[in-house]
């Protein structure tokens, strides 16, 4: 049976609908007078070719943020059109990993790009200092708090949206925690835990476990690293596990705050219990302990939700969002807090480079896309719309793309074991947030191995990371049956050369 063979095959529930904006007879009549002037987005930027451009990486870029390997020319939902640069060949990229676990619509979204462009070509302020208001401010404000407000009752958290990245987010948590202990000056250590990843910043460094080394500055000696959260096939939690809950129920008056991802992507995608984020959440209570969850891997749609709170049925006093929130469309982080978390010591609380309105914008649209518009709003939609996006637009992708995207995931990864016995191990993760963990020719997970497969995975036409052990799988909400059979051929190949690799060893 074909990937996708056991799912429903109508029009309706196989995808979501797709098109480029330049299709629409609108855009066309736009681009048409933008044709031969230097406003022509298909103008070539440079006489330079593919290979050329990248042979000038040395001269151009530091180490680690040049392009390699692939050169895109266009894209739409997962796939995206390319070339191999090496060779010159034409190649058809499936993106099983959101951009690096950014695009959860997928690469041109035209419901987002359709409202960027109308508020581009309208009167409308770009940029806007924090001191000045505007109505898409407060509207994502309240759109964004609505998603929590229904879990712990109603105005119990407050927004920032001030924020640029991840980084920059969970450091805004960890003042936002602090300063709420400035009147109990005993709680000055921060718990966090093995197998952590919380960004590149130097705070975030600091409460990290993968990173590449220590950078600038030795770590704060308040900073307590607990054993990752485990349990058994029957759900029961690890030993280490209850002894970190037993050390915060003792000592918890001296902790001003835990922060926690529910899915460690670096540790091979580990999903923390849900038994240990109960007892946590339980525990952070009882001793007033900010529960922080880094919600950068899971937010908005990756596990079925806007956050992990009403996934895991857990609340934490903060959380902290990045990536999918304008799905690639422009970087924003945000922290959703308890009110009583509210206040934040100046100057941390407004990044300069937040201000930008088109990130707003992109957040609305994809809020749009995820829960549906208001019906209101759905009775204002253009009539010259494709009525396929209109009926996605009032119904909203969770209920709808969410559980056809995660039964073609499972799909493929159970096919991927039936094909590889002895080189992929149990799947991880949850929804959309996946990881295969490779196997060295003893059965031990293998780092090696796994970043071999991201390293090779191009060339084949799928797009996957290296996590630990793993390799991870995140890919669109809006991944369909094509696509993901594209995927599997590819995968196929990319772990036949893992495997060859593995036993030439």
């Amino acid at each position: 049976m074909a990937i996708g063979d056991g799912l429903a095959s109508s029009e309706s529930v196989e995808c979501a609908e797709r098109f480029h904006l330049e299709d629409l007879p609108s855009a066309r009549a736009l681009l048409s007078e933008l044709d031969g002037t230097c406003l022509d987005p298909y103008r070539p930027k440079s006489a330079l070719g593919p290979l050329e451009q990248l042979a000038s990486n040395s001269a151009l870029f530091t180490t680690g943020s040049a392009p390699r390997d692939i050169w895109a020319h266009s894209g739409l939902g997962a796939t995206v059109d390319a070339t191999v640069v090496a060779t010159d060949t034409p190649l058809t990229l499936i993106d099983l990993c959101s951009m690096t676990a950014n695009t959860i619509l997928g690469i041109n979204d035209p419901w987002v790009k359709l409202k960027q462009a109308s508020f581009l070509v309208s009167s409308q302020p770009h940029y806007l200092t924090a001191r000045m208001g505007h109505d898409l401010t407060y509207r994502i404000a309240r759109r964004i708090l609505g998603c929590f407000r229904d879990i712990d009752g109603p105005d119990d958290y407050v927004v920032n949206l001030r924020q640029c990245n991840g980084s920059d987010a969970v450091e805004l948590a960890l003042h936002a925690a602090w300063k709420a202990a400035a009147p109990t000056p005993e709680r000055r250590k921060l718990a966090t835990f093995r197998g952590s990843y919380h960004g590149e910043s130097l705070t975030a460094n600091w409460v990290s476990e993968h990173q590449p080394g220590r950078l600038l500055a030795d770590a704060p000696d308040n900073v307590v690293f607990f054993p990752t959260p485990e349990s058994n096939d029957a759900q029961e939690l690890s030993a280490s596990a209850l002894s970190t809950l037993d050390t915060l129920e003792r000592d918890g008056d001296s902790y001003f705050a835990v922060i926690i991802e529910p899915i460690q992507w670096r540790n091979s995608v580990h999903t923390v219990p849900l038994e240990f984020l109960r007892r946590l959440r339980d525990v952070c209570t009882r001793k007033s302990i900010c529960l922080i969850f880094d919600e950068m891997q899971n937010a908005f749609g990756y596990t079925g939700s806007i956050s992990y709170a009403r996934t895991s049925g857990v609340s934490p006093d903060i959380s902290a969002i990045s990536k999918a929130l304008t799905s690639g469309h422009g970087s924003l982080a945000v922290i959703i807090a308890r009110r009583k978390y509210r206040e934040i010591e100046s100057p941390f609380g407004a990044k300069s480079n937040s201000g930008n309105m088109l990130a707003l914008v992109a957040v609305d649209a994809v809020l749009d896309r995820l829960l549906g518009l208001e019906r209101a709003e759905g009775q204002m939609l253009p009539a010259w719309l494709p009525s396929g996006l209109a009926a996605e637009l009032r119904g909203g992708l969770l209920a709808s793309a969410y559980p056809r995207a995660v039964a073609l995931v499972d799909e493929l990864l159970a096919e991927l074991r039936r094909r590889f016995p002895r080189l992929i191990g149990a799947p991880r993760g949850v929804g959309l947030v996946r990881g295969l963990v490779l196997l060295d020719a003893d059965g031990q997970p293998s780092t090696r191995l796994a970043v071999a497969a991201a390293k090779v995975c191009l060339a084949h036409g799928v797009y996957v990371r290296q996590a630990d052990t793993a390799v991870l799988l995140k890919p669109c909400i809006v991944l369909n049956g094509a696509e993901t059979a594209v995927a599997l051929d590819a995968l196929t190949k990319t772990f036949d050369d893992v495997l060859r690799l593995r036993d030439e060893h």
